[in-house]
Formats: C-alpha cells, sequence, structure tokens
C-alpha cells in the first residue's frame, strides 16, 4: 500500500511541478490542506494540485487543523509536511495528534517568534545581540537603554525581512516603528497578529567572506533533522543583502575553509538542540563576527530558494523534506561540483515607479544562465515595506567554480537595465 503524505500548504517553494516531481519519486499519494489566501499562482495552480490528489482548500489558519484531522479520520496518513512557515504551527498540532514525526509543538514557539528564540538561545548560553521587545512607542526608552544603536528593528514574528529596518538614531527608531507597526497591521502573518517589534543589536560586517569579498558575511545552515538526528544538506553562501536588510538570495556551496566551515556548523546545531527542533527541516542564519559566527534566527522550514539553488545539481530538496516527513531517512546531496546561485536583485528602496525594463533576453542567453525571470515591468510599484514586491529579477545560474559565478551575475547585472522613478523625480536608471 502507498504511504500518503499530508501537506499543509500556504506560499512557499512547493509548487504543482515540485509536487509532482514528489509523487512521482517517492511513489506516495498525496493530500494538501491550503490555506487559499495565502497561496500563490491562483486557481490554475491548485487545479494542477488537484491531479495528484485531494486538495482541501481553507480561508483561515483556524480552520487547517480540523480540516486536516478530519480528512485523517477517513483517510491513512503516513507524514505531515508544512510547505511554509505560515502553516509551521498547525503542521505540528495535526502531527502530534496523529502519533507522527513532526518537529514538537513545544519548538514551534521559539520557530516562528524571535524574542522566545533568544530567551531560549539565551538560557542555553548561546552568544546572542543584545534585544528587547517593543509593543509600542512607550517601550522605546527601555529598548534604547539595553540595545545600543546602530540597530535592527524587525517584527517578532515575520518571514522575507518584511517590514525590517536599519535604525541609527532614536528619531530614526520611533518613525520606523510607527511605520513598521502600520505596514504589519495591514498584512500580518496570521490575521489578528499584533505588531510586536524587536530591536535587535547590528552586529556589523566585521569578518568578510573568506573567498571572495562580492559575498556578504552571513551564511545558511541546512538540516534534515530526523528523529533528532543532524543530516546535513548544505551550507549556503550569501550574496550581500539590499538595504536595509533584504535577503538576496542563496550560493551554494559556501566555499568556506574547513576549520570554519566546522565552527559555523556547530554554532548551528547548538543553537537548534537550544530551540527544540527534532524531525524535519531546518535552517539556520548564521553570521561571522570578530567573536566569531553568531546566530541570527533558527526557522523550522527550507531557507525559501535554497531548492532552487540545489536543483542543478540534481538534488531535490523538498522531495528529500517529504522523505524524512514519512519517516525515511533523508538522502541528502552527493558532491556538489562547481557552484549554483539563486539571486534576487531588488529595485533601490527609495524607488516609487518602474519606467522602464530593457535586456532581460540578452541577459538570459549568457552561458550559464539557467533561468532569468523579471518580476516588476514597466508602471509597477515597488513595496519598501515587503522585499517580496520589490524584487527587479530572480536569477539562477550554475559555473565551475565561485569566482566564475560571481562573473555572470555581475554580467547580467552590466545588461539588464531597470529604470525607475524616484519621488516626484524623471526616470533614472
Amino acid at each position: 500500500m502507498k504511504k500518503r503524505l499530508l501537506v499543509l500548504h500556504a506560499v512557499s517553494p512547493l509548487g504543482p511541478d515540485e509536487a509532482e516531481r514528489m509523487v512521482a519519486t517517492l511513489g506516495v499519494d498525496i493530500a494538501l490542506v491550503v490555506l487559499g489566501p495565502r497561496t500563490t499562482g491562483g486557481p490554475g495552480e491548485l487545479e494542477r494540485l488537484a491531479r495528484l490528489g485531494p486538495v482541501i482548500e481553507v480561508t483561515e489558519s483556524a480552520e487547517l487543523v480540523p480540516a486536516a484531522l478530519e480528512f485523517a479520520a477517513g483517510h491513512r496518513v503516513d507524514g505531515v509536511l508544512a510547505s511554509s512557515e505560515l502553516v509551521l504551527a498547525e503542521a505540528a498540532e495535526v502531527a502530534a495528534a496523529l502519533g507522527l514525526p513532526h518537529h514538537p509543538t513545544s519548538a514551534v514557539p521559539a520557530l516562528l517568534r524571535k524574542d522566545v528564540q533568544r530567551e531560549r538561545l539565551r538560557a542555553a548560553g548561546i552568544p546572542t545581540p543584545a534585544w528587547a521587545v517593543l509593543h509600542g512607542p512607550d517601550d522605546i526608552p527601555g529598548a534604547l537603554r539595553t540595545v545600543p544603536l546602530p540597530a535592527v528593528l524587525k517584527p517578532v514574528r515575520g518571514m522575507g525581512s518584511t517590514t525590517t529596518f536599519a535604525v541609527a538614531t532614536p528619531a530614526e527608531l520611533e518613525h520606523c516603528l510607527r511605520e513598521g507597526r502600520r505596514a504589519y497591521a495591514e498584512d500580518p502573518p496570521q490575521p489578528g497578529e499584533p505588531p510586536v517589534f524587536q530591536l535587535e543589536e547590528y552586529l556589523g560586517g566585521d569578518r568578510p567572506h573568506p573567498a571572495d569579498p562580492r559575498l556578504d558575511d552571513m551564511f545558511s545552515v541546512e538540516f534534515l533533522m530526523f528523529e533528532g538526528e543532524f543530516h546535513h544538506v548544505v551550507v549556503g553562501a550569501k550574496p550581500p543583502k539590499a538595504p536595509p536588510f533584504r535577503d538576496a538570495g542563496h550560493v551554494v556551496p559556501s566555499a568556506l575553509p574547513p576549520a570554519l566551515h566546522a565552527e559555523v556548523v556547530d554554532t548551528a546545531e547548538r543553537a537548534v538542540r537550544a530551540v527544540g527542533a527534532h524531525h524535519g527541516a531546518v535552517h539556520v542564519e548564521v553570521k561571522l563576527s570578530a567573536a566569531g559566527p553568531r546566530v541570527i534566527e533558527v526557522n523550522g522550514r527550507f531557507g525559501f530558494a535554497l531548492p532552487l539553488a540545489l536543483r542543478p545539481f540534481g538534488y531535490d530538496y523538498l522531495t528529500d523534506a517529504a522523505r524524512v516527513a514519512l519517516g525515511e531517512r533523508p538522502l541528502l546531496p552527493e558532491r556538489l561540483d562547481g557552484a549554483s546561485m539563486v539571486l534576487r536583485a531588488y529595485a533601490p528602496a527609495d524607488a516609487r515607479e518602474v519606467t522602464a525594463v530593457h535586456g532581460i533576453r540578452e541577459a538570459a542567453r549568457l552561458e550559464g544562465v539557467l533561468w532569468l525571470v523579471p518580476l516588476l515591468a514597466a508602471g509597477q510599484r515597488p513595496d519598501p515595506m515587503r522585499p517580496a514586491g520589490s524584487i527587479a529579477y530572480l536569477l539562477c545560474a550554475r559555473a565551475p567554480d565561485l569566482p566564475s559565478l560571481l562573473d555572470l551575475a555581475d554580467r547580467v547585472a552590466e545588461r539588464v537595465e531597470i529604470s525607475y522613478r524616484f519621488g516626484d523625480d524623471g526616470p533614472a536608471a
């Protein structure tokens, strides 16, 4: 009898193509409980998913668990997979109710909330930057007594660098908190989620990537945990963030020297243990500093673009995560020959409107470019509060080595010409 995977689904790297490959590779049945307002692709995507198995669409997060358990009452379920951080808590609850392996519900608060996570890291003796929680403007004086400036202001629960700000002065903090709370309240991760923010000490970029200064000092450590065991998927490097703190994608492998690679992985493992993750995908962001690697955050999911960055090597990260959800050990990638990148190129933070886009087709023909997708067209307005609405183009590329890959990304940037309107000024490139 085929195993059945129950997927709780919202906006994520899992689309119809990935789901089709997952089902074919694993030889399983699939059913999906879909949070309709939080998916991309529209009805066409859901129609394609429905060809693979039952699709149960709900409109509110509170409906996810009852719908999943109602399905499980009449059908065999062998594994539960959250395709997105937006449904992680519900997937953990469903798995616990069905006695299936997953990150435990006790770990979920720390995997979803940065303030809870910082407390657990500190309790485990893992060095953390100074931080303070701001429920509103009245908390600013106390936060400034705890956190030195410059600092980073971000929601305690958020994803994709949404409403994240660089703060250098008390006046900037007051302004950014006001604007961030307004934007967050308009579109919270969950309906009714309060706009609670965290002010966190900025860890300066004082220890650059040892392989190439064009890379950031941040790293993505990917694990597939199996019943508490760590199975290392990859350590990825990061292109430099776009201002203020917009994640620009992934470069794999990391090209770190062996000793520093081991130090980064060990730091990530200790953080994962501290927050209590146990079974499933884990994505840890680690930053280099003069004092050594420091954990920025731990997530109970795969890095959003990591599956795309690993596909050129023949490794299907999403299918391997499904394999783990079904109680089977991961296969993990084989030797990674060469280097691969998924790059998000952003509109400037102060751009108000795209006025022209040129050069996409020419750049897409460069050797090593696997795909190049424009996401902003003339007449569209980038959204400075939500980085996903400010991505000018997505690039996936592969090259024999890291320098060649970064050179290729530079050549793409030279060929793609995007003009913007800034404020009331005329067009500017």
